[in-house]
């Protein structure tokens, strides 16, 4: 957190001395470099990738000992709006229109007033355009792939463990994920908000914070990009994500999903939408505190953005201080480095794999990444009820999530760190990769991280791993398959 946590002095002009901010062309902030054409502000994060700046909202975290007062009279003087507060201090400022950011960010700066103003990002999901296709458990390939049938001698997944899907939204109607004819679902319903009199209608609800968590009507989860409780989303990729998680199993209908239950509810899908067509950086963070505020054990995330200092206070809060685990996709730009967040130490990284058991093509790999999944021609659901096929990280990383809801469902108490190791300790070692290429990361590939996860493995190992199993012991579970 040191190093993301800097004063916006770090923030310099490099175009010509005595250009105003809103004449610039380049800015710098750390790391980033940002760059501005006729169409805006983009950032540039030291891994080469790039990003929309959003132009009406900054985000910043107030010096130690400044007042409200003072902080309320500075948003005044400016102009600015306060969106969100989250719980690490982190402020969401809406700007008025026609103001530049960086204009915002400077006047922010100057004031003394705080530790860390930046601008936030649009991102993108890490996930390919959908191809119809036909849907069963037949063609879902990747889960005999990673061993579920054996994992789901052991649990299918339980309603008492929750993943939060921070997504383009879910469709909470879809009959292998909402209430359908089998009459039960895997959509998370917050307990302590009073039910919608249409179950769904988001508009019907009571228009109270009945548990006083800062969100009216959250009863299905909550939109943070629109700011309202209709979770539902228009895009396709968070109900994508959704049902690879948890989609009903052994519910004669559609899909089967790694931790969906059997005939009765699996894992819970808490529902956060961070963004329609794309990932909104400014929300990801509020969206990150609920899930760890209101009950959730995994954080799934199909998505890259820019490099945010809220991000990663967010994560490190989640992580720390709630016991989440945090599972990220890796990227689809075929880049040796992995994308934000799935960088953050704290964080899962998921690359993907085709069905011959090798690094899919357009994943992004390297010393970061965590582990791989198959991501390649994935059947998935899809809006209207549907369903269809899609590649990408994006639906590797809810195959981890999954497996990680099955390992809390069978051991409750195990703790994040924990689950990680074990699913990089019995991944198996397929492809014929390099394991030992680093000597500091022992049992690691270049290509695929630790490996291909196994859900049976990954199960099997929470007994032994409690009596003992050292971690990195990667000969005790892995299989080498070239």
């Amino acid at each position: 957190m040191n190093s993301a946590l800097r004063v916006l002095s770090a923030l310099s002009l490099t175009a010509a001395v005595g250009a105003g901010p809103s004449l610039a062309q380049t800015r710098t902030l750390g790391e980033r470099t940002f760059t501005r054409d006729s169409g805006g502000w983009l950032q540039h994060d030291p891994d080469g990738r790039s990003f929309e700046v959003l132009p009406d909202v900054i985000t910043i975290l107030p010096a130690p000992g400044v007042e409200d007062a003072a902080l309320e009279a500075l948003h005044r003087t400016h102009g600015v709006e306060v969106l969100r507060v989250a719980s690490t201090g982190f402020i969401d400022l809406r700007l008025q229109p026609g103001t530049d950011p960086f204009d915002a960010l400077d006047a922010y700066t100057s004031s003394g007033m705080v530790r860390v103003a930046e601008p936030t990002t649009r991102g993108e999901y890490v996930g390919f355009a959908a191809i119809p296709d036909d849907t069963g458990y037949g063609g879902q390939w990747h889960l005999p792939r990673i061993d579920a049938e054996t994992a789901w001698d052991s649990t299918t997944g339980s309603p008492a463990v929750v993943v939060a899907i921070l997504d383009s939204g879910t469709e909470f109607t879809h009959s292998d994920l909402g209430l359908g004819g089998d009459v039960y679902q895997n959509v998370w319903l917050n307990p302590g908000e009073d039910a919608w009199s249409d179950p769904d209608d988001p508009s019907t609800g009571n228009g109270i914070d009945d548990d006083l968590n800062g969100y009216i009507d959250d009863w299905k989860g909550f939109d943070f990009s629109d700011g309202d409780n209709n979770s539902a989303g228009s895009f396709f990729h968070g109900t994508a994500v959704a049902g690879v998680v948890g989609a009903k199993t052994h519910n004669n209908l559609g899909h089967a999903g790694v931790a969906g239950g059997w005939n009765g509810p699996g894992a819970q899908l808490m529902i956060a939408g961070v963004g329609d067509l794309a990932p909104n950086g400014s929300v990801i963070d509020d969206a990150i505190l609920y899930a760890a505020e209101n009950g959730a054990r995994i954080v799934q995330l199909s998505l890259t953005v820019g490099f945010s200092a809220a991000i990663e206070a967010a994560v490190e809060m989640a992580h720390d201080t709630y016991g989440l685990v945090i599972v990220c996709a890796s990227g689809n730009d075929t880049s040796t480095s992995v994308g934000f967040p799935s960088s953050l130490a704290r964080v899962i990284a998921v690359g993907a794999t085709d069905s011959s058991d090798f690094k899919a093509s357009f994943s992004n790999h390297g010393s970061g990444l965590d582990v791989s999944a198959p991501g390649v021609s994935l059947p998935v659901l899809n809006l209207g009820n549907g369903y269809t096929n899609s590649s990408g990280t994006s639906f590797a990383a809810p195959i981890v999530s999954g497996i990680v809801a099955l390992m809390f469902s069978l051991d409750p108490g195990l703790a994040n760190v924990d689950a990680r190791q074990i699913l990089r300790d019995t991944a198996d070692k397929v492809g014929g990769y390099n394991y030992m290429w680093n000597g500091s990361m022992p049992g690691h590939s270049f290509e695929i991280g630790y490996g291909r996860v196994n859900a049976a493995a990954a199960l099997q190992a929470l007994g032994l791993f409690a009596d003992g199993f050292e971690s990195g012991d990667v000969s005790a579970w892995s299989s080498s398959t070239p």
